[in-house]
């Protein structure tokens, strides 16, 4: 009987560790990890968990002269698209 307790317990701990994509979070923000300029602003940069690719949260003239990364919107937009 505790030899079947055991396994349900772990099969319910299997499955609740396998959370489905929509519960988890695509963007995470990150501090300039290059510290290439001190114009970012903080929140600025963020690394989508998915793909392993830096983006700038937002857009704006302070970008001029960094280099050039998508907008973690437009990596969304990107994978929402059908192929």
């Amino acid at each position: 009987m505790k030899l079947i307790a055991l396994a349900s317990l772990l099969l319910l701990t299997g499955c609740l560790a396998s959370a489905s994509s929509a519960d988890q979070q695509r963007f995470a923000l990150v501090p300039d990890p290059s510290g290439i300029s001190k114009d970012i602003p903080p929140g600025a940069l963020a690394l989508d968990t998915q793909t392993g690719q830096l983006c700038y949260t937002v857009g704006g003239s302070w970008t001029s002269g960094l280099p050039t990364i998508d907008l973690c919107s437009k990596l969304l937009k990107n994978q929402a698209k059908p192929k």
